[in-house]
């Protein structure tokens, strides 16, 4: 969605912010149209971490719920991040991160409203996105340039209640350009030019597509499935998911030339049609589904998803319990009275040096006891899934970034 493109709500557009680049869903743009560079590797990554992050919380909901943010999810883009509530028809800061003052002039004080914050190129723009409704409602990818500052954001919607979504959190890394690039103005772009990038979006969902088909027919076809073919199919119908979930406009008519739709109930099923096939078994669907949500609520990414499966108790039969359990806000009452009695016993272990630790790699987990003194002891490494490991290789290295 472009600046140009809305409707004349809410704050005035900088006469600066002229073109679009198709591939962003929601792209602001100073006088310039100079895109960002391949090198420009880190911006990009964070956008997509937060993306990942808001995903993960999301797990097949409509929103994820704001209530569900947490200071060690936040951790790795908190300096870059811009938490707002829509309230009484504005946008209310919760909180700003201090790399924000590159865009904004300030760090903007919780409780002040978005439309009194400094009139930057930045905050006209975002104001005028959220001044619509659907700009609240979609998590949409977008770059800015302005003058020597160029970034990468997106901006991701949550919910009190689950069903509209009244909380923003906008997620922004920026550089500055070496005084030595090369800038050029440029027209805006052609409706044609605009329309033949949008059918790239989709031929691109369409790839993805046939490569879920390919890995499904492994599966479905009797004789030739493993255990293996089904994780890796899921691992692409689990990619094509994510994929769209980024571009829903492309996702939407791409479904519909398939002669599908999109359900709020059931996000993963056109994804898992599209790599089964559409007569597939419904229920093997919905375990396949809930299977998925499982991970995504886990935050486990499709390149972690079959690792996943193979070290949750249960498996895919798990997971469907597990989410069975969450959809009816219950936990699993034999997993906490095991988890109470595991507690009961992990007070009484003995502690053990550091060098008496074993690692069968380079990186693993142990657990540690805070003793009633406040002492902290080490009780033993512990076997954990590959994903596991590397997410908290990534969180401690976020923290030492910060």
């Amino acid at each position: 969605m472009s600046i140009e493109d809305q409707k004349d709500k809410g704050p005035k557009p900088n006469k600066n912010a002229s073109t679009v680049r198709a591939e962003d869903d929601f792209v602001l743009r100073g006088q310039i149209d100079r895109p960002i560079q391949p090198e420009a590797t880190p911006e990009r990554r964070m956008h997509l971490r937060a993306f990942d992050y808001w995903h993960g919380l999301n797990a097949g909901r409509q929103f994820p719920q704001f209530e569900d943010l947490t200071p060690e999810g936040l951790t790795p883009f908190k300096q870059n991040c811009l938490l707002l509530e829509y309230h009484r028809g504005d946008m209310m800061v919760r909180f700003c991160g201090a790399e924000m003052v590159v865009l904004f002039g300030e760090i903007l004080s919780p409780g002040s409203q978005l439309s009194g914050s400094p009139a930057t190129a930045f905050s006209m723009a975002l104001q005028q996105r959220l001044a619509l409704s659907d700009g609240r409602q979609e998590a949409a990818e977008f770059e800015f340039i302005d003058g020597p500052v160029e970034c990468r954001g997106t901006l991701l919607p949550f919910s009190a209640r689950g069903e509209l979504a009244e909380f923003i959190m906008v997620v922004v890394n920026h550089r500055r350009k070496s005084t030595t690039d090369t800038v050029t103005l440029v027209d805006p772009k052609s409706t044609a030019v605009r329309a033949n990038e949008a059918a790239d979006k989709i031929a691109a969902l369409a790839t993805l597509a046939v490569e879920c088909a390919d890995a499904g027919s492994t599966v479905v076809h009797p004789g030739i499935g493993t255990r293996e073919g089904l994780y890796l199919a899921l691992a692409q119908a689990y990619r094509l998911h994510i994929a769209a979930a980024r571009d829903p406009a492309s996702y939407k008519k791409f479904l519909r030339s398939h002669g599908m739709r999109q359900q709020q109930r059931a996000p993963y099923t056109p994804a898992l049609k599209l790599t089964f096939g559409a007569t597939y078994d419904k229920t093997r669907l919905t375990e396949y589904a809930a299977a998925l949500s499982c991970a995504a609520r886990n935050e486990v990414g499709p390149d972690g998803l079959a690792d996943f499966l193979k070290n949750h108790p249960g498996g895919i039969k798990g997971c469907v319990q597990e989410e069975r359990a969450v959809r009816q806000g219950k936990g699993s009452s034999n997993q906490q009275v095991r988890l109470e009695d595991a507690q009961t016993k992990a007070r009484q272990i003995a502690a053990v040096s550091l060098e008496k630790v074993s690692l069968s790699q380079e990186f693993g987990l142990a657990l540690v006891r805070r003793n009633s003194d406040g002492s902290t002891e080490l009780l033993s490494a512990v076997q954990t899934p590959k994903h596991i490991v590397d997410r908290a290789i990534i969180q401690v290295a976020s923290k030492d970034e910060n």
